[in-house]
This record gives structure tokens, C-alpha cells and sequence, in this order.
């Protein structure tokens, strides 16, 4: 198609009404594009070719991945029990919520937790005793900054959604997904995503769909057609694909003008297969039903998940407001705050183990709390600290996890983070041992490298690998 044809089409308002997006599966399929790009959705209109000189993998099936964001500086460390660089007991927790060393402690998915941990009686309280005996958890013991606007050198950019998409992990219809947009505490790393469908009801997951699925593999249009359509995408210029994206019809003028007509183009479906309040196992695990509306926040915590699960969706994201809990007075609402956070990793471990599906799972916080000086495990948390734990966890539906150690970094005998290890106090070193433990499960540490340059050597990586298939 000549360039100026194009122009006429893209500048004329009336050439269509109807928006239809572009999965990048048929592109794939029809061997146009080495990796196309991101499906354009409502709210999130992205360029359909940028990810095609990024990726350096091939969408091969991957474990799904959700992160976790607890916003405002969760006491992860009031719950985890943090040792020293010999793997020993602090000599007291006073700062750390625990009070002196003595207290009691208790197994969970391989990991010391404090027998008053309200985060682990949380996860127990929805997750079976099978399902956690499959799974293995990790701490790292991070130095980061205050909440999300301390000093921006270390500020906990852990959103790993680009690196992810390069290694692979794409949807099968959309892109990252994500629930919580208003407490957002992380920021991209190495490379952001090529979009994000954010959520504040899972009629925008939806409504995204009906865009997306007239042209998934669903034999709605033939190869030849597909083949048109990527022929007429893979002509365009960058400054052409801008433009077609900037329109909310801009893939029907695509189709039409690859010589689809318009009765090939018919919805597929839309949330068939993709709605959570429709699943029993999701219904269970979640608490939902049918009837449970669509901007509830447990059923929009369900969509993400689930389609993460399912493979819908390249990486799921959760953000959790109220985590800056420290404040004078009773430490009640830190604790259910803590007990909530234990929940949602409990419901996503149990719903991975109903669901026969391996997950893994980043828990990040922007800092942390320090508590009174006090030998009392009920201290309340006094003050900001940036002595701060991540967590990743891994599930898989028949327990094949090796783990070489459940903690990553270490505290000093000052109740502090050891700021001179590899996560100590880089936060691109955090993110790169976080995707590294995520590449070793999925069998691909090989392409660590080009995801993230310029942080972890070879021996770095062999110390900070944790979690393996077996």
C-alpha cells in the first residue's frame, strides 16, 4: 500500500467507527515479525512493532509470574525470621518487631517464619497444607529507600513486565495486567513493557478482549488472511504506525485495507474462558460468584491471577495501599495489614494447586518499618527503615522446586541489612537476582545476560540462584 493511501486513510475521521486490535500471535504465526508486539487495548494504545527488535526469545511456554506490590514500606522482617551471613539467629530482633531472640518460629514453604507472623497465619488461612509443601520461598534482604519518594538511587524499581516479555512470558490475548494503579510503588527495570491494561474492573479486561479476539486462534480468519494483514503491517513506517495506533479504529483500517472484509470481522467470545466469577475453582479460592460484580476488588483480584494462570495474560500485578502502618498507638492495624498481604499470596498459591498450574511470585515493598526498642513482640512499628526484605516465591503442582537456601543477603547484628552484598543496596541487582531465580525455573538462565546487562556476572549469578527446577 502506497504511503500516501495510507495518510488519506489515517487522516480521514470516517473511514470506520469500530475499533479491532491486533494480537501479535498472528503475526508470529504468519512469520512476518521475529516477535510482534502487544495487544493495543482501551486505555493502553501501544505501537504494534516495537517489540519486534527486542525480544530475543521465543514464546515457548514459561511459568506464569504475578508480582505483588505492598505499598508505603511493609515490616516483612516482623514476620520472616532474618539470620546472619552465617545463617544464624540475630543475637536480638528489638527492632524488628520480634523482640529478644527466643521467640518461636515455624516452617513455611521451606522458610523460618515467627510463630507470630500475622503474614504467614494469613497464607495458612486460605492456602492448604499441600499446596505449601510444593512451594519454596525466598527472601532478600535489600537496603531501599523510604516509601516510593525517598532517594531515587534507591527506590525499589522492580517491575520486571519488559524483561519478562523478552524472555518470553507473553499472553496468549493480552498484555500485563494490572489492579491498583492509585497505590503504585514501582517503577519499570532494564526495559519497560510494551504496554499495561490497568484495572479497575474486569470490564475492562473485557472490553479489551472483544478488541483482541476476533483475530486469536480461533479459525476466525484463514492464514492467507493473517498473512495479509501482517504483509501490510510489516510495510509500514514507524511514523505510520504511530499514527494507525492513535486511532481507536486503527486495526480495521489495517484489516480493511489488507483486503479483509468486514463480515470476517466478528466478535470471538470475548470473556469466555477469561472470567473468574465463571470458574469454580476461582469462585472457591476467591470467594466470588456469578453475580459478584465487576469492579469488586476480590473479582478483579481473581481476573489477574487467574488469567495469569491460565496464560492469558504476560504478567499479572497487584498493588496494595496502607503498607506506611507504622504510627503511635496499638500495632492492630500493621497486623491486618499483614494478615491481608498473607491472603492474597495464600489465594494465589491455592488457586495455582487447584489449578495444576505452576506460579511464581514476587512480593516487593518500598522499604520497611522499625518498631520501638523493645523485647515484646507486639512493639509497634515507630518509624520508617530502610532495611527491607522481597520475597519470591515459587509453586509447582508436583513439588519439583530445588532450593539451595531461603535467604539472600543477610542482616547484621545491628538488626540492619548488609548493605556491601549483591542485593545489599542496588535495586537493579535485586530485580536481576529476582529474574534470575525466575529464568533458572523456566530452564533459561542462557539469555540472562541480555536481559539484564550491565548487573550480575556469571560467578554473581551462581551465588544469588536459589531456586531451581529438579
Amino acid at each position: 500500500m502506497k504511503n500516501d493511501k495510507l495518510k488519506k486513510i489515517l487522516e480521514n475521521p470516517n473511514e470506520a467507527s469500530t475499533g479491532l486490535r491486533l494480537s501479535r500471535r498472528e503475526l508470529l504465526e504468519a512469520g512476518v515479525l521475529s516477535f510482534a508486539a502487544r495487544v493495543a487495548v482501551p486505555g493502553a494504545v501501544t505501537s504494534i512493532l516495537t517489540m519486534a527488535e527486542k525480544a530475543v526469545a521465543q514464546t515457548t511456554p514459561m511459568m506464569p509470574f504475578v508480582t505483588l506490590s505492598l505499598s508505603g514500606g511493609a515490616a516483612l522482617h516482623g514476620n520472616f525470621v532474618v539470620k546472619d551471613a552465617g545463617g544464624s539467629l540475630l543475637k536480638s530482633y528489638t527492632k524488628l518487631g520480634l523482640g529478644k531472640a527466643g521467640f518461636g518460629t515455624e516452617k513455611l514453604m521451606g522458610a523460618d517464619f515467627a510463630s507470630s507472623s500475622q503474614l504467614h497465619k494469613g497464607i495458612k488461612a486460605v492456602c492448604s497444607t499441600e499446596a505449601l509443601g510444593r512451594s519454596r520461598l525466598v527472601a532478600l534482604c535489600t537496603n531501599t529507600a523510604n516509601d516510593t519518594n525517598g532517594q531515587s538511587a534507591l527506590r525499589p524499581f522492580y517491575d520486571l513486565s519488559g524483561p519478562l516479555e523478552r524472555a518470553g512470558l507473553v499472553g496468549k490475548i493480552l498484555p500485563t495486567v494490572h489492579q491498583g494503579t492509585a497505590s503504585e510503588n514501582i517503577k519499570p527495570v532494564f526495559n519497560a513493557p510494551n504496554s499495561v491494561l490497568e484495572l479497575a474492573s474486569l470490564d475492562s479486561m473485557f472490553g479489551a478482549l472483544n478488541y483482541s479476539s476476533v483475530l486469536a486462534d480461533n479459525g476466525l480468519l484463514s492464514k492467507p488472511q493473517k498473512e495479509k494483514l501482517s504483509s501490510f503491517i510489516g510495510k509500514m513506517t514507524q511514523s505510520q504506525v504511530a499514527k494507525l495506533n492513535a486511532k481507536d479504529d486503527g486495526i480495521k483500517v489495517a484489516l480493511q485495507e489488507a483486503g479483509i472484509k468486514s463480515g470476517d470481522i466478528i466478535k470471538a467470545g470475548g470473556a469466555a474462558g477469561v472470567d473468574p466469577r465463571k470458574d469454580a475453582l476461582a469462585q472457591a479460592v476467591y470467594g466470588i460468584n456469578a453475580s459478584t460484580a465487576a469492579n469488586n476488588a476480590s473479582a478483579i483480584t481473581a481476573g489477574v491471577v487467574f488469567n495469569a494462570l491460565n496464560g492469558n495474560v504476560s504478567h499479572g500485578r497487584i498493588t496494595l495501599g496502607g503498607y506506611d502502618y507504622h504510627s503511635p498507638g496499638l500495632r492492630t492495624v500493621a497486623d491486618q495489614r499483614d494478615f491481608a498481604a498473607g491472603q492474597q499470596i495464600g489465594r494465589m498459591i491455592e488457586l495455582a494447586h487447584r489449578m495444576k498450574k505452576s506460579l511464581f511470585i514476587l512480593v516487593t515493598t518500598d522499604g520497611a518499618c522499625v518498631s520501638e526498642e523493645s523485647e515484646s513482640s507486639t512493639a509497634i512499628w515507630s518509624s520508617d527503615y530502610s532495611s527491607s526484605l522481597q520475597f519470591i516465591i515459587a509453586y509447582h503442582p508436583q513439588g519439583k522446586l530445588a532450593s539451595t537456601g531461603n535467604q539472600i543477603g543477610h542482616y547484621l547484628s545491628d538488626q540492619s541489612v548488609d548493605t556491601t552484598t549483591l542485593v545489599g543496596s542496588r535495586p537493579d541487582y535485586v530485580a536481576a537476582t529476582v529474574l534470575a531465580n525466575y529464568l533458572s525455573l523456566n530452564n533459561k538462565l542462557g539469555i540472562f545476560k541480555q536481559l539484564a546487562p550491565a548487573t550480575l556476572q556469571n560467578d554473581d549469578v551462581e551465588k544469588v540462584v536459589k531456586l531451581k527446577a529438579s
